[in-house]
């Protein structure tokens, strides 16, 4: 009964949160929040639950971005927009998985790497339809038969929904025969052969679930923000994602939410430091692996098992 209470207070808390704000610019870096936990939720089906590292989750985000992009500026009616996204990242992550996901140890992790590179190269150079480094600018929006959502507000709401939808994906996928294949797969890969798990399939399996989370952010980031550019998909965020989901709790849902909520707006909130917010940046996020390995989601509950040892 306390948690669904506590369930209902924090949902009114999450949907009043613009009208309490009222600041375009809040709700906006809000909307960027959610897009990179969906992004993280991602992240999380191959990383936290099958035990792959993939830095290949930034480039997936920015081909289901500029397939948005350029679709709509065809003139193609946004609807199909992202199916096309997950039709794209799901074939990208086919040919990337496929020849390294048979193999063991961190082959997934140097080719997720070149992978990301690869798409770079590819945004930056192919100026004539990606725009190259200037990127792509107004960029048409949501829009469904005719409606879609106008300003931020409105666009917060349709994330709180879409990423409300992740979130149940994945806890009914954590709770599936995939799901458990999955956290076997990670604690054991011999053990998980050996129980009949095909330990390839579900490595597959959960490295394209994870790029079709981030393919269908990247369309709602190209529709929501409307302009787009290499910078926002480059090494650099594959990193940030990464370290998302470890400040966060890997292999937590709730932590994929509160490590990208937490990294999203902590730089804006230390911009009155100057230059000196990065230091704070990076000494906050190396405090928080070094005392609470499990992520900021195990913080709580480490604090109940103290206080019950306690008594």
């Amino acid at each position: 009964m306390k948690t669904r209470i506590a369930h209902a207070l924090f949902a009114i808390a999450v949907l009043t949160i613009p009208l309490a704000a009222r600041d375009g610019y809040i709700i906006q870096l809000l909307n960027i929040a959610m897009l990179n936990a969906i992004v993280v939720l991602g992240l999380n089906f191959a990383t936290g639950w099958t035990g792959q590292i993939n830095f290949g989750q930034a480039a997936f985000y920015g081909l289901g971005a500029y397939t948005t992009a350029i679709a709509t500026k065809a003139g193609l009616p946004w609807i199909s927009t992202p199916f096309l996204s997950v039709a794209v990242v799901v074939a990208a992550s086919l040919v990337l998985g496929l020849p390294t996901l048979r193999l063991r140890t961190y082959y997934l992790a140097m080719t997720t790497i070149g992978f990301g590179e690869i798409v770079r190269l590819i945004i930056v150079h192919w100026e004539p339809v990606t725009g190259g480094t200037s990127g792509l600018r107004a960029i048409p929006g949501i829009s469904l038969f005719g409606f879609g959502p106008q300003g931020q507000i409105q666009h917060y709401y349709v994330l709180i929904a879409v990423l409300a939808v992740a979130v149940l994906v994945a806890v009914r996928i954590r709770h599936s025969a995939l799901g458990r294949a999955m956290i076997a797969t990670k604690d054991s890969e011999i053990a998980a052969e050996q129980s009949g798990v095909d330990t390839t399939r579900t490595k597959l399996l959960a490295f394209i679930i994870g790029a079709i989370y981030a393919g269908l952010a990247g369309c709602l980031y190209a529709s929501s923000i409307r302009f787009i550019s290499p910078d926002s998909f480059s090494g650099i965020q594959a990193v940030l994602l990464m370290t998302m989901l470890i400040v966060g709790g890997m292999g937590s849902i709730a932590g994929c939410i509160i490590g990208a909520v937490a990294l999203t707006l902590l730089p804006e909130a230390l911009r009155f430091l100057g230059q000196w917010y990065l230091v704070l940046y990076g000494l906050g996020v190396i405090v928080v692996i070094v005392l609470a390995p499990g992520g900021l989601a195990s913080i709580a509950s480490t604090i109940r098992l103290r206080l019950a040892g306690a008594r």
